[in-house]
């Protein structure tokens, strides 16, 4: 049997002021929809270990199960990965109506909220990460026996009937395989062009992107060292799903209703990236480089979904040896809540890491941006001091 994994990260920020219950916001995996919640003080008074629990929130009025699963929780560990803790639920598990969540408990609470232990970032975050194991969905069928995840039909009704069995669509993996062969039903050609710039151009020190099967071509006979990939599209879903498209093909421009769509300074493996997200709702990096000009692009392209999940994976996959050039790169964004909030992580995680970051990296910083350089020298003393706090407790 084929099975699926999918995986969900969770960053929890400055948990020490956080209300006893915490959780995310729905999100999806594997076609279904969850929510994690944590309890992080319920332990002082009911158990000593700290809860976790994993939420399935059914689509409303209707009776979406998943199929039996195994679910794993990991938190990371700051100071060595290899010593992540992790906690399995059993193979499995069902989440139905009436058994809509189940839950682990992990460590210790002192374990888990103290700096010595590496549990916890110096700035007072979390990692979790949720790891789901399932059948891949052709093999959930309609043959399977409903009745052993949601026999009481009272609970039944009113139902959302879906195409695709266990209440999955197949709407999104069909709009890729749109995207991966458009035939004859596409009525729209992007031609994207950027320059090919050395060195860091994004956050991460990648150098370069894997060819992809799109058409890719020199300018001018390769005099200009800019590369161009074309993309067969479809102007209906450009529509639905990106205003930036919508605005520029209602707006009457020259090329708002030709059948080529020439997009000068895009990169075209973070256009190929974007074109996935906006298709089938999901998005596929290779590096933080590419990573890094995806979110430039979601931002011009008016994607907030998007851009929101490349900030953090972003967030939660920083360095010690390249923050500093992600700082660089992260204040010369479009300005807007997006990059704040990006420019607040990056600097808070950068006074947490003074130690191990090159003074000649903090100098170059102080030349090329001495505003940013002073919110960093905030940064380091409120870190410094949240640290004594929590050292002397």
């Amino acid at each position: 049997m084929s099975v699926a994994k999918y995986t969900y990260e969770w960053l929890i920020k400055r948990s020490a002021e956080l209300p006893d219950a915490v959780e995310t916001p729905d999100f999806v995996l594997g076609f279904y929809t969850w929510r994690l919640r944590l309890h992080l003080r319920q332990s002082i008074n009911l158990r000593k270990h700290v809860p976790l629990y994993l939420h399935h929130v059914p689509v409303r009025g209707g009776v979406d199960a998943p199929p039996p699963l195994k679910y794993t929780f990991v938190v990371k560990n700051w100071k060595d990965p290899s010593k992540d803790h992790v906690t399995e639920g059993k193979p499995g598990t069902v989440f139905n109506l009436k058994n809509a969540k189940w839950g682990k408990e992990l460590i210790l609470r002192d374990q888990l909220m103290s700096i010595d232990t590496g549990f916890l970032r110096c700035d007072g975050s979390l990692l979790l990460r949720l790891e789901l194991q399932m059948p891949e969905k052709k093999q959930w069928s309609d043959d399977d026996d409903d009745s052993k995840y949601d026999s009481d039909e009272e609970e039944a009704y009113p139902a959302v009937l879906k195409e695709g069995s266990g209440g999955g669509s197949s709407i999104g993996s069909d709009f890729l395989s749109l995207l991966a062969d458009p035939g004859p039903t596409t009525d729209l050609t992007i031609t994207a062009t950027a320059a090919v710039a050395g060195g860091v151009t994004g956050a991460g020190k990648e150098g370069g992107s894997k060819k992809r099967k799109a058409d890719t071509a020199s300018s001018n006979g390769g005099s200009t060292g800019a590369s161009s990939s074309r993309f067969p599209v479809h102007r209906a879903i450009l529509a639905a799903r990106c205003p930036y498209f919508a605005t520029h093909f209602a707006s009457g421009l020259g090329d708002s209703n030709t059948r080529e769509l020439h997009m000068p300074d895009t990169d075209p493996d973070a256009l190929a990236a974007l074109l996935r997200f906006v298709y089938g709702g999901e998005l596929r990096v290779a590096s933080r480089e590419q990573a890094s000009r995806c979110l430039a692009l979601a931002d011009r392209l008016l994607l907030p979904k998007a851009a929101g999940l490349l900030r953090a994976h972003l967030l939660a996959t920083l360095s010690p040896a390249t923050v500093m050039a992600d700082l660089t790169w992260a204040a010369g964004l479009a300005e807007g809540q997006g990059q704040a909030e990006l420019l607040t992580g990056l600097v808070d995680y950068a006074a947490e890491q003074e130690a191990d970051i090159a003074e000649e990296q903090v100098e170059q910083l102080a030349a090329a941006q001495p505003a940013l350089m002073a919110k960093l020298f905030t940064a380091r003393v409120q870190a410094a001091k949240r640290c004594r706090v929590w050292k002397a407790c």
